[in-house]
């Protein structure tokens, strides 16, 4: 009979695993947990840098992320976004990627549209605008480090981008505060090399979980004023804005995912110890 029920630990059916998985998953958003969000000096290098500047303030946010990372980059875009209206600062972006276009549309029609329901007068052109695609990786950051309205020539409504009041006085990328950099890949090097050691402009990182590790360098060298790292990076920043949102939910999933995780690793192991026990013991009858 033991051996019986040890066997059955050692083989449960995987669409067992899979339900309660799915079940881990949807408390958070049914019912939020409030797990504790511990901010860390990383993620307060990007936002403090951004809060410190003055009301009319123009930040330019570079949306470099494809479409499959963006259940990781939208809840930090969008606490980004969120954040500089609030500070009413306004915002310019831009993607060197061209599957970007999309991830920056969403993010800023999502959060100007909030903002509009709760009574803010936010104007195209005026208080944010999207350059959208251009081309040229590298060579393009240094011609928007020479030229920036020369470099764009036009935003992706086709609009004439020496006619929008938003970039006026705008001729260099030096001539932005601050540079917030969402990417999901290795353009932040590019950005840093031909950016930042060009025209000194100051940099945040803003990336999924795995390219965070590879940028610390930078970070210790003085090129990044900080870094936000995939959902935990985001529920850091959603937590400094007062709110939880999207990022603080996917953080309490994963912590719940990994607790059912290990509960399954102790089940197996003590189930295989508990089964080889019995075994010795009958081989020693």
């Amino acid at each position: 009979m033991k051996i019986k029920i040890i066997n059955k630990f050692l083989s449960i059916d995987r669409r067992i695993i899979y339900v309660l998985v799915a079940v881990v998953i949807l408390i958070p958003i049914i019912k939020p947990l409030n797990l504790p969000v511990q901010v860390t000096k990383e993620v307060l290098g990007v936002y403090n840098e951004i809060d410190k500047l003055p009301p009319g303030s123009k930040i330019l946010v570079a949306f470099d992320y494809e479409p499959a990372s963006t259940p990781e980059m939208d809840p930090m875009a969008k606490a980004l976004i969120r954040h500089c209206f609030r500070k009413h600062l306004k915002v310019v972006g831009i993607s060197y990627l061209e599957q970007a276009r999309g991830n920056a549309q969403n993010v800023l029609s999502f959060i100007t549209d909030e903002f509009q329901r709760q009574g803010y007068s936010l104007k195209y052109g005026e208080d944010y605008a999207y350059m959208g695609f251009k081309p040229g990786t590298s060579g393009m950051i240094i011609m928007l480090c020479r030229n920036f309205k020369g470099t764009c020539n036009t935003d992706y409504l086709g609009n004439d981008v020496y006619t929008m009041p938003i970039l006026k006085g705008i001729s260099s990328l030096g001539d932005f505060p601050y540079l917030a950099v969402l990417h999901d890949d290795s353009m932040i090097n590019a950005w840093i090399t031909y950016g930042h050691e060009i025209v000194g402009i100051k940099i945040g990182a803003l990336c999924t979980a795995i390219m965070a590790p590879g940028i610390y360098a930078n970070l210790s060298a003085g090129q990044l004023t900080g870094i936000v790292g995939g959902l935990k990076g985001g529920s850091e920043y959603e937590k400094l804005l007062g709110y939880r949102g999207l990022a603080t939910i996917g953080m309490d999933s994963q912590t719940l995912i990994h607790f059912l995780i290990i509960i399954f690793i102790l089940i197996g192991n003590f189930a295989y110890l508990a089964k080889e026990h019995h075994l010795r013991k009958e081989r020693l009858r």
